[in-house]
């Protein structure tokens, strides 16, 4: 599933027609949700909404957010939870966001693709790449923005501007 890019192709596979591209950031009890609106024809995108979302049960919390009201196909990319060696002791929480990603995937038909947290954000603290994404976002995507507190919804932005190649590896 995991692949290399070119530099100024979308990083998933798009539909020749409008659609939504729905970015997660996985959490245990939270996830970060960014939704875009996608028009290939116009080389066009658009945030049209950005949260976290909070639940018990948040692969259906996820979907419940993700309300589009109009017919248009909906791809769906997340960052996929890596396990390090020198970070053993936090498998078991990564095996936690895995099962919530794969129930996720589940319930909406599986993910368009799925990006390695090097990949999409390369290796910078959430400061530096919180302001690339800021400067990444037009004036009406930042309104919609919550509190920079809220990482996940940050980052769920940041990876749906990675997956529309709006901006390359680390934000940048």
């Amino acid at each position: 599933m995991f692949r290399r890019y070119g530099l100024n192709k979308p990083r998933y596979l798009v539909p020749v027609v409008p659609h939504y591209l729905v970015a997660i950031d996985l959490g245990k009890r939270k996830a970060g949700v960014a939704v875009f609106r996608v028009e290939p024809d116009r080389d066009y995108s658009v945030m049209v909404a950005c949260a976290t979302v909070t639940s018990n049960k948040l692969a259906q919390a996820v979907v419940d957010y993700v309300q589009i009201d109009d017919d248009l196909p909906v791809r769906w990319v997340c960052e996929w939870p890596m396990k390090y060696d020198d970070k053993r002791l936090y498998h078991e929480a990564i095996e936690d966001l895995q099962a919530v990603g794969n129930a996720l995937e589940d319930l909406v038909g599986g993910w368009s693709d799925k990006y390695r947290p090097g990949e999409w954000k390369g290796h910078v603290p959430k400061r530096v790449h919180h302001r690339r994404v800021n400067k990444a976002l037009r004036p009406a995507e930042l309104a919609l923005m919550p509190a920079v507190a809220e990482h996940d919804a940050w980052d769920a932005a940041g990876i749906g501007l990675f997956a529309l190649a709006r901006t390359k590896r680390g934000g940048a």
